[in-house]
C-alpha cells in the first residue's frame, strides 16, 4: 500500500501546502482522503493514477476547505468517475448527496454532482471499499463534527479535531498517525483545533510508529516551531508536505 499527501495545509492553500488531500493505493485502487485543494495535483502530476482502475473519495466532513477539490475531479483522466463517500447522514441527518448537490451544480459551479461522481454513499461505523477496510470515529470537538479514519492497521487519520482523547485509542497501534495541528504549542483550548503536543500525545498514547502533522496553518511563517512542540510529546514528529511520502513505500514526487 502506497500513500502521499497531496494537500497538507487547512483554510487557505499556498504555493506550498494546498488543502487536506491523502492518496492511499493498493494496486489500482486509489483512495482520496478528503478533497480540498490537493486534488489539483492529480492534474499537476498525472502519474499518480497511471494503472488506476477505480478511485473513491472519502469525506471527513464537509467544510469548504476539505470539499471544493471534488469541482475538479471532471478533470482527471479516469477509467470512469469517481464514487464519493461522506457522512452527512452520519454526522447531521442530512444526506451527503443533497449536501454536495448545494456545492456542485448552479448557481456556484456550473457543472452537477452526476459530472463529478458516479456515486455517492453513505459511510457509517465500518466500511470495507475495495482492498480498503475502514472505520471510522465521530470527532464532536469542532465547530462542526468530523470523521476521523482507520485504514486497517496502516493508517489513521483525524482532522480538524481539538485534542481529543478518544483518538488514542482508536488509533492504537497504527503504523502511521496524520494528525491536525493548528498551533505551535503544548495544548490548544480552542475547541476548535489541536496543537503540535497535542497531536504528539495522541501519537504516543497510541504507540503509533510515525505521526505527520496535517492541516498546517497557512500563516504559521516556520514549520520548525510547529516540529518542536510534537517532538516534545513525539520525538519522530514531522510536519506534513505536499507531494511527501506517508507510507515508507513510496518516495516524494
Amino acid at each position: 500500500m502506497d500513500g502521499i499527501l497531496l494537500g497538507s495545509g487547512g483554510w487557505i492553500p499556498t504555493s506550498r501546502r494546498e488543502t487536506c488531500c491523502a492518496l492511499i493505493r493498493e494496486g489500482p485502487r486509489v483512495l482520496l482522503i478528503d478533497a480540498g485543494t490537493g486534488i489539483q495535483r492529480l492534474v499537476e502530476h498525472p502519474e499518480l493514477l497511471a494503472g488506476v482502475e477505480g478511485v473513491d473519495v472519502v469525506l471527513t466532513h464537509f467544510h469548504l476547505d476539505h470539499v471544493v477539490g471534488l469541482s475538479y475531479l471532471p478533470a482527471l483522466q479516469l477509467p470512469e468517475r469517481p464514487t464519493i463517500w461522506g457522512a452527512g447522514q452520519l454526522l447531521g441527518g442530512v444526506s451527503t448527496r443533497s449536501l454536495l448537490e448545494r456545492l456542485l451544480g448552479d448557481p456556484f459551479f456550473s457543472a452537477p454532482l452526476a459530472e463529478a461522481a458516479s456515486v455517492v454513499r453513505e459511510i457509517k461505523d465500518e466500511v470495507d471499499i475495495g482492498p480498503f477496510s475502514i472505520r471510522t470515529r465521530v470527532q464532536k470537538l469542532h465547530a462542526v463534527p468530523t470523521l476521523a479514519l482507520r485504514i486497517g492497521d496502516v493508517l489513521t487519520y483525524c482532522t480538524d479535531t481539538a485534542p481529543d482523547p478518544g483518538n488514542a485509542s482508536f488509533a492504537a497501534g497504527s503504523q502511521v498517525l496524520l494528525h491536525d495541528a493548528w498551533y505551535a504549542q503544548e495544548t490548544s483550548d480552542d475547541g476548535n483545533h489541536s496543537a503540535g503536543g497535542d497531536a504528539g500525545r495522541i501519537a504516543r498514547e497510541a504507540g503509533a510508529k510515525r505521526l505527520v502533522l496535517i492541516h498546517i496553518n497557512p500563516l504559521q511563517e516556520s514549520d520548525e516551531p510547529l516540529a518542536e512542540s510534537a517532538r516534545h510529546e513525539f520525538g519522530d514528529a514531522e510536519v506534513g508536505v505536499d507531494l511527501a511520502s506517508i507510507l515508507s513505500t513510496r518516495s516524494e514526487v
